[in-house]
């Protein structure tokens, strides 16, 4: 019987421990954030390592948030940020690679 009880609160500890250490958003950020100081954007999808999507944005000052995919005002900023690539990509394209950057990753 001790055994059994040792080996399920093992088990539970793992479990915990691989939910903590896997999502790499420890919280997330529902308000707006301004399309202008988004240098790159990484969306990582649900994995064995954690069972959200996660949307990371990396600032030009260093600065990541981790944002909430679901909210209201997300479609539209991702809408932004696309239009803004393009124009950017449009209006000087020798200068593309020092430009913006928006890309989306998966683990």
């Amino acid at each position: 019987m001790n055994k059994l009880l040792i080996l399920l609160a093992a088990l539970t500890f793992c479990c915990c421990i691989t939910t903590l250490h896997g999502c790499r958003c420890r919280t997330v950020v529902k308000t707006r954030i301004p399309a202008y100081i988004v240098k790159k954007i990484e969306v990582t999808p649900v994995s064995g390592r954690c069972r959200y999507v996660e949307v990371l944005i990396f600032t030009w000052r260093g600065s990541k948030f981790c944002i909430d995919p679901t909210a209201k005002w997300f479609p539209e900023f991702i809408q932004t940020l696309q239009q803004k690539k393009a124009n950017v990509t449009d209006s000087n394209p020798t200068t593309q690679a020092t430009s913006t950057s928006y890309m989306v990753t998966s683990d």
